[in-house]
């Protein structure tokens, strides 16, 4: 979505008019603070009054308030146009009303008075590879992305310090222009927007279609080798370079220490994590990615054996929780890192069969390694045995003698799952918990569609798997008995005239056989694929203006609700059942990037949710208009 489309000119007359801000409020349709309104205006105004400095066409194409694809991230001002050579160029600009910083010894991050933020020449060159990574139309189109920031209020005084040698490589890929280089900005833009361009870039730009994301298990290459085509952006480069930091410490004083890293579904936790592993691993460290869920090894080994020669090597960097006993580990030795994804699905014994092992798979992480980096969610354990939170990560490093590392630089927020939707992760969980579903008042470019017949559902799942670059797979709540475990002639799933089974390989978000096949939580979580057809179990209904769970509808051998050594499930654990029924739910409805296709048991729960689909469907359509309005409104200005 772009809030603000006007030619160069316009801009101009907008801003010395006064109306930008109002603009541009009525185009995201929000109230902006005292202190929003004012720095659209202060910043805005500073970018007219510099670029007046030179010659910019007036039909050159000027946006704000560009959402970056797959993120909530929004670009603060974007010009487009041809240079001297006829080469389609867009440049985006991050703008700061920043006074001064500090430097610090990472790379990337900058200390703004106590609090570390992301460098601006970073923040913009993440923007700008992002659009060209997964915007169709500037990967098929000859355009250029070019990125650069104006920090029109810095004070020259504190040059050194946004300009300190330890950020050459971002400044190199973003120039960064203080108060003092108003002309340098504006001949930096002139350079590449020499006269305009005959198509309408934003416009394309704006509207292409997003490329499916380099899904987890494709960026494992990358990281491996070294060549991050994902860049992280703002929390997550926070986050990383923090950890990166807190490792060197660690080595060079020989300290032992947990660092814990908080975030919800599609924060980035795993892109983190291999960025991670990768970067250690270059460095001749013992590192290890760490997971419960032998389903995400089993699929990065199925990937690794697909894009890497001597996978095999890196096949070793792949560790089981449980891998780190007394019995199975020798104690003598201690690796330089262990990091841990998906930390909350860490059990407080290691399952071997039906038998328990070991006392508290936590601290034996951290007793085996210098350090241990734990990505946690609480809000995605979905097994009653799931020991992992971060009061049990607490208690196990005072009893190792760890230095524990916890606060706001190790919290993600931004989600990037879903098209980057808030919007559509926020209906989710207003949804499934009985919150106040909020209007939404963004373009959640993030399709749901409901179905009554199941056959049919599974046919455009099968379509859209033919169609996109990346899988698709059909899903379900855990409430059907796998029998076909055993016997495989066995049907496990029989609705009307669909019949399928559970899935036969733990590589299943990345077998092509697996889409005839349906997935469950264990197969999925910690996965990301483009469409999701996800049947709805009995377990989730809509009784009495709420939805409700019912745990006996799982088969009686499931163990999800049972503790160790328990036949039956405890009455007392009955509101802990619940939540975990409904954060399988929410991990379900997340796992597609593009869209999510329903099938719901439930008759009640399923007219409940076509009433709410049809209420996003119709908000969504009253804001594609609005924004088709304010398309021909451009373009009636710009023949004017």
């Amino acid at each position: 979505m772009l809030a603000y489309s006007k030619t160069y000119e316009d801009f101009c007359g907008d801003i010395n008019g006064g109306v930008i801000v109002s603009q541009i409020q009525s185009a995201l349709q929000r109230d902006f603070s005292e202190s929003e309104q004012k720095a659209f205006r202060v910043s805005l105004s500073s970018v007219k009054n510099a670029l007046a400095n030179v010659v910019i066409p007036s039909k050159a194409q000027v946006g704000l308030e560009l959402t970056v694809p797959l993120t909530s991230k929004r670009i603060d001002f974007i010009i487009a146009g041809e240079d001297d050579h006829q080469q389609k160029n867009v440049v985006i600009v991050e703008l700061k009303q920043w006074e001064k910083v500090k430097h610090t010894d990472m790379s990337d991050i900058v200390l703004l008075g106590t609090e570390e933020r992301v460098h601006p020449s970073w923040q913009a060159f993440s923007y700008g590879t992002t659009i060209t990574n997964f915007n169709e139309y500037v990967e098929e189109n000859p355009v250029n992305i070019y990125s650069c920031c104006f920090l029109h209020d810095y004070k020259t005084e504190y040059t050194d310090e946004i300009r300190n040698e330890v950020y050459s490589e971002g400044l190199a890929k973003a120039p960064a222009f203080l108060s003092n280089e108003w002309v340098n900005f504006a001949k930096f833009i002139s350079g590449k927007i020499c006269k305009e361009s005959q198509v309408d870039l934003l416009y394309e730009i704006s509207n292409g279609r997003i490329k499916p994301s380099k899904f987890l298990v494709d960026s494992l290459t990358d990281s491996l080798n070294g060549n991050n085509k994902i860049e992280l952006i703002d929390q997550q480069r926070v986050a990383f370079s923090n950890i990166k930091q807190e490792l060197k410490k660690a080595f060079a004083t020989n300290t032992r220490k947990v660092i814990i890293v908080k975030g919800g579904a599609g924060t980035g936790k795993s892109l983190i994590a291999l960025h991670l592993l990768g970067e250690l691993h270059r460095q001749g460290k013992t590192a290890f990615y760490v997971a419960k869920s032998s389903y995400i090894k089993e699929s990065y080994y199925k990937m690794l054996s697909r894009d890497i020669p001597d996978y095999k090597i890196f096949r070793t960097l792949f560790r089981g929780s449980g891998d780190f006993r007394k019995d199975s580990f020798n104690m003598d030795k201690q690796f330089d890192c262990l990091i841990v994804d998906e930390a909350h699905r860490l059990t407080e014994k290691t399952k071997v069969s039906f038998m328990f092992y070991g006392n508290n798979q936590i601290q034996e992480i951290i007793h085996a390694s210098k350090v241990s980096v734990f990505f946690i969610d609480e809000t995605q354990q979905i097994d009653i045995k799931d020991f992992g939170t971060v009061a049990n990560i607490r208690e196990a490093a005072k009893a190792e003698g760890a230095e524990v590392i916890e606060d706001d630089k190790y919290v993600l927020k931004s989600q990037f799952r879903c098209n980057g939707s808030e919007e559509y992760i926020n209906w989710v969980e207003s949804t499934l918990y009985n919150k106040p579903i909020e209007p939404m008042t963004q373009l959640m470019d993030y399709e749901i569609r409901l179905f009554d017949n199941l056959v049919e559902m599974q046919d455009a799942i099968r379509q859209k798997n033919e169609e996109c670059e990346h899988p698709c797979r059909m899903l379900s709540g855990d409430v059907f008995p796998w029998i076909s475990m055993d016997d495989k002639s066995q049907i496990d799933i029989n609705i009307g005239d669909f019949h399928a089974q559970w899935n036969k390989s733990k590589a299943f978000a990345v077998d092509p056989k697996s889409i005839d096949e349906v997935g469950c939580i264990h197969t999925s979580q910690g996965m990301e694929f483009e469409y999701v057809g996800l049947i709805v179990g009995d377990d989730l209904l809509y009784r009495n203006g709420h939805i409700i769970t019912d745990y006996t509808k799982h088969p009686k051998g499931s163990g999800e609700f049972k503790r160790p050594h328990q036949k039956y499930p405890n009455p007392d654990d009955y509101e802990i059942i619940d939540r975990i029924i409904r954060n399988t739910y929410k991990v379900l409805f997340t796992r597609g990037q593009k869209g999510l296709y329903l099938y719901v048991m439930d008759e009640e729960l399923r007219n409940y949710l076509r009433v709410e689909i049809e209420k996003v469907e119709s908000g969504q359509r009253r804001l594609l208009e609005y924004m088709k309005k304010a398309k021909r409104s451009y373009d009636e200005d710009s023949k004017a």
